[in-house]
């Protein structure tokens, strides 16, 4: 496409070179750049693109978008001057890859908690309906059982990037996508990431403590989380969790149409009869248009939130209760959320489970606890760089819920696991009688440690990573680290060794 035409989307306010060259990418990333590209120079949290764009030029894009003009001009690239480089990103990725969000219907699960499992269950159930769906979020990018990879490499953000989220949108009209079930951060909320996508509806699964170092106060995370009900329209629906605290709060912001679900109050959609077992979750579902029975293949009291939470939205889009009960039955476990790592002859169970929050491990552990277990052991970190004041209180959690607490390494970052670890230990010594516990700073290490203390019919929960298969160290070190992959080892050399 021609720049002159890219340029019509944004008021520009200087211009220097031609506007008549071809414009075959786009890319913020000068790491990522292919020769043709626009590039965007965008001030972000941590670094400012302008700094790199000598490196864009020297890659071969053939124009960017400043706010300032430098000092020294990249030679053969036009300069497009604009007031905000973010928002003409937006405005420009949307009419090259000619409006792709507005060929879909964009359903945005949001919460602390429950995110990624809800966007599969919800992806699960409108395929059961007949439809093609695509699926944007933390684990993976998807359109029916197809990965969909962004152009130059994949991102790690629960919620690509503006210019990302039109590429994948693009790709998924391409690949006949209807729908688009995805998860939306409070980060992206904030940087604007998702504005402007007229979504059809949305899901709030839950809010508890998280990103603290990021929002700086819970009532600012609140508030920016709730921000994408306050903008849905009143042709949008929304399922509201209305047993959180905050659900109150969310419906007085919303001009969506509601629905509410629950489990211990007046709801429009309740479960009853809830019966869990190490397998799944079986309850019964009330509903306006009926009650239906659902045997889950997930356990733990918030699965049975994170169904509820889809069944509402699939009755706000008019799917029938046998069709959703068709949908939500088929998911048998997702990647690193709640699941079980085995081997023959294991005579104790091993589960690999995300949860790094303080509500996250609570629930975790209060499931693992309800399977009655001879001991529960529990591996768990906290990550560096990020909400320092959730470590007591998960250490605590810890202490409370688990008969030996395991502390250890998450991705330390920039920071000293140990120092992390000790913040953790503070809430454990918090707990009276004292409880049993150990620090080990290695993760693989204390891993085995479990693994190698456990005896029959103990539970093992090692929190806090789930599906990643990495560890981030100082200096942005990232090496391959899997805990399904050391559990395994673990186990393989445990019983077969």
């Amino acid at each position: 496409m021609r720049l002159s035409e890219l340029i019509e989307a944004v008021g520009t306010r200087r211009v220097i070179g031609s506007t008549e060259r071809e414009v075959t990418g786009l890319s913020q990333d000068s790491r990522k750049v292919r020769a043709g590209d626009l590039f965007f120079c965008i001030r972000g949290v941590q670094t400012d693109g302008h700094r790199f764009l000598n490196d864009a030029a020297a890659a071969g894009c053939v124009a960017a978008v400043v706010e300032h003009i430098p000092d020294n001009l990249p030679e053969e690239v036009t300069l497009i001057q604009v007031d905000n480089a973010s928002d003409a990103m937006k405005a420009i990725a949307g009419k090259f890859y000619d409006y792709p969000d507005r060929k879909l219907k964009i359903i945005g699960i949001v919460g602390t908690n429950g995110k990624t499992t809800s966007t599969y269950l919800m992806k699960s159930v409108l395929e059961a309906a007949g439809r093609r769906v695509g699926l944007i979020g933390t684990i993976i990018n998807l359109v029916g059982d197809e990965e969909i990879a962004l152009d130059g490499g994949s991102v790690h953000n629960t919620t690509p990037g503006a210019l990302e989220l039109q590429q994948l949108f693009a790709k998924m009209v391409n690949a006949g996508a209807e729908y688009v079930v995805m998860e939306v951060s409070s980060h992206s909320i904030h940087q604007g990431r998702v504005e402007g996508i007229a979504f059809c509806g949305g899901i709030f699964t839950n809010i508890t403590q998280d990103h603290l170092d990021y929002h700086g106060t819970f009532e600012e995370y609140l508030r920016v989380k709730t921000k994408f009900f306050a903008d849905l329209s009143s042709t949008s629906w929304a399922s509201i969790n209305g047993d959180d605290e905050h659900a109150g709060y969310i419906l007085s912001r919303t001009a969506a149409k509601v629905a509410t679900y629950g489990i211990h109050r007046d709801t429009d959609v309740k479960a009853e009869d809830i019966r869990l077992t190490p397998h799944g979750a079986m309850y019964t579902a009330k509903t306006p248009q009926g009650t239906v029975d659902l045997n889950l293949r997930l356990t733990g009291y918030f699965n049975v939130y994170n169904s509820l939470g889809v069944l509402t939205a699939a009755l706000s889009m008019g799917i029938p209760l046998d069709v959703i009960k068709v949908g939500l039955e088929r998911i048998s476990g997702v990647s690193g959320r709640f699941q079980q790592v085995t081997v023959d002859g294991a005579d104790f169970s091993v589960i690999v489970d995300y949860a790094h929050t303080p509500d996250g491990l609570e629930n975790i552990l209060q499931t693992g606890r309800g399977l009655n277990p001879r001991r529960l052991i529990v591996v768990f970190g906290c990550g560096g760089n990020r909400d320092r004041t959730k470590r007591p209180i998960m250490g605590k959690i810890a202490a409370r819920l688990a008969d030996y607490t395991i502390v250890t390494s998450d991705n330390p970052r920039n920071e000293e696991p140990y120092q992390i670890m000790k913040d953790i230990e503070a809430g454990i010594k918090e707990v009276q009688p004292p409880v049993p516990y150990t620090m080990i700073v290695d993760r693989e290490e204390a891993i085995r440690k479990a693994i190698h203390m456990a005896e029959a019919g103990d539970i093992v929960m090692i929190a806090g990573k789930g599906h990643e298969d990495y560890q981030i160290f100082e200096g942005n070190r990232i090496i391959h680290f899997d805990d399904r992959e050391i559990a395994k080892a673990a186990l393989e050399e445990r019983f077969h060794g």
